[in-house]
């Protein structure tokens, strides 16, 4: 699977047209290649959306809501739905996509858990969509699908039902993808050795169902993140390959590098690749899930992104607004040095950094004043020239946008016709400020991770593309070894405690600065008892999250700090370990007796038994902050559903590890063992003035 692949289009007068290598196909008017002529024709930037399935059925309704509200306030030319690594979102992607192509988007949670539950036993939820007078008539918020499909790991049958189904839902768009096995390469065997690469699909789907779909692929700036070498030229040659096999669109995977893409753009014109191409554009949301994005890509990042995120990583809001700041520039140069008129943006989820995207362009649509709609499946498309659409331009007025123009100075207003240099140094300089959350930010525009609130569609490590190790099986095993004893396993987490690794399984990210505060007790926990230190009292737990307990730091504090400036922060104690089944009812039996209230507990394991002391729907806020003005922010929450969806994740990265090795190892066998008989279990202690309060409980306070 290619991460996070984005979208992209080319103004060029062949946009809409096929390479004469391929036969003439038929356009519908929902397909992709349908509205990105519409929109060239008429000199019109677009640009479409990029969601995953949420990971908890709450994430769920509320993203059909924010889907909803972003189709009605952006106004998308269409909206992509991702594919986890080897279809492991088969049924949540496809409901997903069934319920944005129908504008079925209604959040009752009630019905969205109904329907979630059809789909984990195996039942098509989506069938409500399809099924029924009521639910076939196509709602108001319907917008245009392109439906992300991998081939690798996946049956032909599945592939089958998949298509067909798409069909049925009038889904017309596919993004084609090989797909990475989730899983390592030297013990893998493809599902099927029809479909070893992307343009396998494409040929598959082309013979099987001629001119329904409008097939896109994925396109490499800077060479695949497969290869070693990132050999450009080569992956060029592959593109080609993929157009006159019957590709018509291609979308870029992410890139932060804009004169790379403009040099690669080029290649691939002068290569004879006519068909449209699309700039991925993935606005940076948070420092660590822009690097471990951009380290899973491989994607090049320039000294000067690096070095403008450097003072401000620990700061969200400063970091997301960078990141605003930099897709304008991204997205401005390309605009004016190139042809391209379509963008592909990668929305995470979220709403508000994209549309302050747009805003900042000058291409937010205000939708009430004007006519025409050609981005719902239902909306009647205007013919060419048609004297009801707007003339080009006229949102850049009506906003008073001075940063674009086109080439020519035709139909640009005087005002508007602005140098590359000085349209650049115009919209660096309105974004450039001293950043303030806007009034309009929502409720979850700074999502925590798998700690983060359970409710956001944003919830998780914010890349929707499935469980994986997060480096390649190469560098697994070359970082972790071939444990074949629980005390391997122990060393390899100690090892990462004392920064002698760079990562474990659960956790790509360097050592946190607040993890290090609490080392110690850390690695009394996870060394095994005969390599104690501390006259073997030692745990052999393996932790894989955990903060200190912190009382009113300021939010300055480089360490604990967060937010803008003046306000504080508070910090209960917690950590998450796998740990025996023995262990876990030993310390179930002490919280029950000796907590006294103060102490809180989730335990679960991979065939989903599941022990709490909390009640239902009770929460625990973990990580909050005060600001001057503002109302409390619980920037960490755990609660029952948050945790159900890390622990199967979790216990499928055992899965995955164990995959790398030969299927009668020891070491397989080791980590198959472990994942069937360990308990994922978090523990909170609710005193955060006292520092040693939950290490004292636990027994590790060194």
């Amino acid at each position: 699977m290619s991460p996070a692949p984005s979208a992209s289009t080319s103004a060029s007068a062949s946009a809409s047209t096929s390479t004469s290598s391929q036969p003439s196909m038929t356009q519908h008017p929902s397909h992709v290649t349908t509205r990105i002529a519409r929109s060239v024709a008429a000199d019109r930037p677009f640009w479409s959306f990029e969601f995953f399935p949420p990971k908890t059925t709450q994430g769920l309704a509320n993203l059909y809501s924010r889907v909803a509200r972003m189709r009605s306030n952006l106004d998308p030319a269409w909206i992509n739905v991702t594919w986890g690594a080897g279809g492991t979102t088969t049924a949540r992607s496809l409901e997903l996509a069934a319920r944005v192509q129908k504008g079925h988007l209604h959040p009752d949670l009630d019905r969205v858990r109904g329907e979630a539950n059809d789909v984990e036993q195996g039942q098509a939820g989506f069938t409500r969509v399809n099924g029924g007078d009521a639910d076939t008539a196509v709602g108001q918020d319907a917008c245009d699908v392109c439906l992300h499909l991998t081939c690798t790991n996946v049956e032909k049958e599945a592939l089958d039902a998949t298509l067909q189904k798409a069909k049925e839902l009038g889904v017309r768009n596919i993004l084609a993808l090989r797909g990475d096995p989730p899983r390592g390469q030297e013990y893998w065997v493809a599902a099927d050795s029809r479909f070893q690469h992307a343009i396998d699909l494409v040929r598959y789907i082309r013979q099987e169902h001629g001119d329904f779909f409008c097939i896109g692929v994925a396109g490499y700036p800077e060479g695949h993140a497969d290869y070693v070498d990132r050999d450009v030229q080569r992956d060029i040659r592959h593109l080609k390959a993929k157009q006159d096999a019957g590709a018509q669109f291609v979308i870029t995977q992410l890139f932060y590098d804009v004169d790379q893409f403009l040099a690669w753009y080029r290649d691939c014109r002068a290569a004879g690749i006519t068909i449209p191409i699309l700039p991925g554009i993935m606005p940076v949301q948070n420092y660590l899930s822009f690097r471990r994005m951009t380290n899973l890509c491989k994607a090049k990042v320039p000294q000067p992104v690096l070095d403008a995120l450097e003072p401000i990583k620990s700061d969200d809001a400063a970091v997301k607004e960078y990141g605003v700041s930099l897709s304008i520039h991204m997205i401005a140069r390309i605009y004016l040095e190139s042809d391209i008129r379509g963008f592909h943006l990668c929305t995470l989820n979220l709403e508000k950094s994209v549309e302050r995207v747009l805003e900042g362009l000058g291409w937010q649509a205000d939708r009430g004043a004007e006519a025409d709609d050609l981005s719902g499946p239902t909306a009647a498309l205007a013919a060419d020239g048609d004297a009801s659409a707007p003339p080009p331009h006229k949102h850049l007025e009506a906003t008073r946008n001075q940063m674009l123009s086109d080439r020519t100075g035709h139909n640009t207003p005087r005002d508007l016709k602005l140098t590359t240099a000085e349209a650049l140094r115009r919209t660096l300089a309105r974004t450039s400020s001293s950043y303030q959350v806007p009034e309009t930010s929502t409720w979850d525009e700074f999502p925590n991770g798998r700690y983060g609130d359970s409710r956001s569609p944003a919830y998780g490590e914010m890349d929707g593309y499935g469980v994986s190790l997060k480096v390649p099986p190469q560098d697994a095993l070359r970082i972790w070894g071939h444990p074949v004893a629980h005390a391997d396993i122990s060393r390899i987490f100690a090892a990462y405690l004392e920064e002698r690794i760079a990562c474990i399984p659960w956790c790509d990210a360097p050592l946190m600065a607040e993890t290090v505060r609490i080392r110690p007790h850390l690695l009394q926990l996870n060394l095994a008892p005969q390599n104690c230190p501390h006259n073997g009292e030692c745990k052999g737990w393996w932790s894989v999250g955990s903060q200190p307990a912190v009382d009113g730091a300021p939010s300055t504090d480089p360490t604990f700090g967060f937010g803008p400036k003046g306000g504080y922060v508070f910090q209960k104690a917690f950590v998450e370990v796998f740990m025996s089944t023995k262990d876990k009812d030993a310390l179930v039996a002490k919280i029950e007796g000796e907590g006294r209230g103060e102490v809180s507990y989730f335990a679960g394991n991979r065939r989903g038994a599941f022990q709490s002391n909390l009640g239902e729907g009770e929460v625990n806020t973990v990580t909050w902050a005060i600001f001057p003005g503002k109302e409390i922010v619980q920037s960490t929450i755990i609660e029952k559903e948050s945790f159900e969806a890390w622990r199967e994740e979790a216990f499928a990265i055992w899965s995955e590890w164990e995959l790398l090795f030969p299927p009668a190892s020891a070491t397989r066998q080791l980590l198959r063992n472990i994942g069937e008989e360990r308990w994922l279990v978090t523990v909170v202690h609710h005193d955060y003035k006292d520092v040693d309060a939950l290490w004292n409980f636990l027994g590790c306070s060194t």
